[in-house]
């Protein structure tokens, strides 16, 4: 493999650049420890700033939440060149964070997470923008854009959520509107270690108020294009590309006592395509089927940034787009929220399934989504009494369907011919979720904290199968088949914390978890759409400290866990004979989960911070035959490193030019799997221990800013990927390489 042959020259090289750039590229001065929120963080007495968090629907220190609970501010990410969601693993313990194409995210706390992205399964991982909850897969890898913090909890979250999460939570807040008229105007330019990509954005703000300070506005626009860093002759795309516009928009209105929030937003994004890399696994050839003969499969290519595929047309094209409308009204110790938002989602997308030049399979994806939702809340708050109440209800409509369209070069489309082979796999859902929820956080003296929460959740599914083929009776028919299942779960939760001094913190936890039954990806059969996978569910404990030390000069917090998980729905694939493999999702194992982990931020000086991210995770399964030959118990979930680490050297100091500011980011997690098997059955489906190097520098003259961003300095070659056919292929979706940029802005 490619990555495994120049691993050390790159690590050397990494570590030569990273001493030459150290006196230069190192963080801003609140990394990953700071938000910016409402209300803003502020300066303590001395040493480490206070972040503000509203994880648990109150504003409220992030040392004072009996959790492990991870803040960023979107303007450290701005600054730092990272626009995207799937950004913030790079900054955070146990979480992984990777999309194939910004279609198919991956994202996994603590090992819990997806690995479908199908309609008929839910995230483990639930992702929510001021307070709402994104339900559909493809809308979850979002760009960052007027982002005033991104909060991010781990373990299941149900008891304070609209909507329950079974691995754990990403609350995106965005800004509201100003009291005073601003403005902020950037433009970008980049380019990567490939020769022929290159990137711009630019992008644009305006808020203040519209009618004194009554009702406030803000508006933003971004646009964000790339070439691409995966050229692949013959079908003329670029992996990596992008073409996109993105937009949000805020009024807010101060109605005497109660505020009003409505929000839209809008995003148009052509591309990145999915471009998929064959590995011939060691044999003499990537076969990836069977394939009908005269025809010879292509050699594996010798770069994965430069190959060939013939399919024309590949791409994807997401459009997002929403609005909300939150009402917040106070009244005495009380106060009512109140969120309706509805969402659209549409997807069309077209790749080169085999990823080879031969006329094998087009794989064609189409998905039209729409969601409902509204959330009820109501606080309740005393000198030693907090109560919150909460009733969630959404409904979600999505028509999805997968088409395979087989070559000549496809054995199973030569048996059939003159005919055209084509599959079509049509999934229609109705789904539907309410709840009830509520804690009740009982401080007897300004020491203890007592929390009791739970969740009482309903969930029904309604979907229709349609498969359709153009030769019926040949490995699959045409059937249409509804399918019902309706599921509910009681969750509770209980915390217990304890301010030892006003600067160190102890806490236990309890809390339970649940994620809805899941309806199989393909049913090339009735019996196999009435296949329908069981809820998973989670019990987690947990014990951590929150502590500022050495006169607030350093934030160090801690936990332990361990989690027993149940149920878990597993996507695996079944030879059914001729070459081909069934799809299927079923309730194959079950796993214990302990791990620990440590983050903070140390202050050494007016210009020198160091902040720091470490996990430890020993995730395994604790029960799971795969069949009567094969018994994966013991081996480690997918998705799930041993260690993961985030470090971030910051230093800030005033020169005759301005204000700099600058980091040196290294984010390391140890090697992972991207099957259960642990390559006994699929060979080389993992990844080693990986290492990123990104670095940031920003000089800000009165409203101006100039920055320089990298990521990936030592331009590691990685698999963020790969697709199975059971030890007979592999497709891989390689990472991007080394890229850096400019970015000048000005704020009026």
């Amino acid at each position: 493999m490619l990555r495994s042959e120049t691993a050390n020259s790159r690590r050397l090289s990494g570590l030569l650049m990273s001493c030459a750039v150290t006196a230069l590229f190192v963080a801003q001065p609140a990394w990953a420890q700071t938000a910016v929120s409402t209300p803003a963080a502020e300066p303590d007495q001395a040493g480490i700033e206070v972040i503000v968090v509203t994880a648990r629907k109150q504003s409220e220190s992030l040392q004072d939440v009996p959790m492990s609970i991870s803040a960023v501010s979107g303007k450290d990410l701005e600054d730092a060149g990272y626009t995207e969601l799937n950004d913030i693993s790079r900054l955070s313990s146990n979480v992984y964070f990777e999309a194939a194409d910004r279609s198919k995210p991956l994202i996994y706390i603590r090992g819990i997470g997806t690995r479908s992205y199908d309609a008929g399964s839910d995230p483990s991982v639930g992702v929510f923008v001021d307070g709402v909850y994104l339900g559909r897969f493809g809308a979850l890898d979002m760009d960052l854009m007027d982002v005033a913090r991104v909060e991010l909890l781990r373990g299941p979250q149900g008891s304070l959520y609209g909507r329950n999460t079974i691995g754990g939570a990403i609350s995106v807040v965005s800004r509201d509107p100003s009291s005073v008229f601003k403005g902020h105007l950037s433009g970008e330019l980049g380019t990567s270690a490939i020769s022929g990509d290159s990137l711009y954005s630019v992008g644009a703000s305006l808020s203040g108020p519209i009618a004194g300070d009554a009702v406030r506005g803000s508006l933003s626009l971004t646009r964000r294009y790339r070439e691409g860093y995966q050229p692949v002759s013959i079908a003329n795309i670029r992996g990596g590309s992008e073409d996109g516009w993105s937009s949000r928009g805020k009024l807010m209105f101060d109605l005497g006592e109660a505020t009003l929030r409505l929000s839209a937003d809008y995003s148009d994004i052509d591309g990145p395509p999915l471009v998929l890399v064959p590995n011939q696994l060691g044999g003499p050839a990537n076969s990836p089927g069977p394939v009908t003969p005269g025809f010879v499969t292509p050699p594996e290519p010798a770069d994965p940034y430069r190959l060939s595929s013939d399919a024309l047309g590949q791409g994807i094209d997401k459009k997002t787009y929403g609005g909300s409308a939150q009402l917040n009204i106070p009244f005495g110790a009380f106060e009512l929220t109140s969120i309706t938002a509805a969402r659209k989602l549409k997807i069309e997308e077209i790749d080169d399934l085999d990823g080879t030049t031969l006329p094998f399979q087009v794989y064609l994806a189409d998905e039209d989504g729409s969601q409902f939702s509204q959330e009820v809340r109501l606080n309740y708050e005393t000198e030693k009494l907090k109560v919150l109440i909460g009733a969630f209800y959404s409904s979600e409509d999505v028509n999805r369907t997968e088409n395979i369209n087989f070559g000549p070069a496809s054995l199973l489309a030569f048996f059939v011919s003159p005919a055209p082979l084509r599959w079509d796999f049509g999934l229609n859902l109705e789904s539907k979720s309410s709840a009830l929820f509520g804690q009740i956080q009982w401080e007897p003296n300004e020491k203890l904290s007592l929390t009791l929460g739970g969740r009482y959740s309903e969930d029904q599914k309604d979907v229709v199968f349609d498969t359709r083929t153009t030769v019926p009776g040949f490995v699959i028919s045409n059937f249409k088949t509804p399918i019902s299942r309706k599921w509910d779960s009681f969750d509770p939760s209980a915390s217990l914390s304890y301010k030892f001094s006003e600067d160190v913190m102890g806490y236990v936890s309890y809390t339970s978890g649940f994620k809805s039954g899941a309806f199989q990806f393909i049913a090339i059969a009735p019996a196999t759409a009435q296949q329908v996978a069981n809820p998973e569910s989670v019990d987690s404990y947990e014990a951590g400290m929150r502590t500022t030390l050495f006169d607030r000069r350093l934030r160090l917090n801690a936990s332990i866990f361990s989690m027993d998980y149940r149920d878990l729905q597993q996507l695996r694939l079944v030879p059914i004979g001729g070459g081909v493999n069934q799809v299927l999702i079923a309730n194959a194992a079950s796993s214990r989960i302990p791990g620990l982990e440590l983050e903070g931020r140390a202050i050494f000086d007016s210009k020198w911070s160091l902040d720091f991210s470490y996990g430890y995770l020993d995730a395994k399964y604790k029960n799971y035959v795969f069949n009567s030959t094969l018994d994966f118990s013991g081996n480690r979930l997918q998705r799930a490193p041993k260690n993961t680490l985030s470090l971030g050297l910051n230093f800030e100091t005033k020169t005759s030019l301005g204000e700099l500011t600058s980091r040196l980011g290294y984010s390391y997690r140890s090697k992972i799997f991207f099957e259960a098997d642990n390559n006994a059955v699929d060979p080389e489906s993992s990844e080693d221990s990986l290492g990123l190097l990104d670095a940031s520098v920003n000089l800000k003259n009165k409203n101006w800013t100039v920055g320089l961003w990298a990521r990936n300095l030592s331009d590691e070659r990685y698999r963020r990927q790969v697709l199975n056919s059971t030890g007979t292929a592999q497709r891989g979706i390689w990472a991007e390489p080394r890229t850096f940029g400019l970015r000048v802005s000005s704020d009026f």
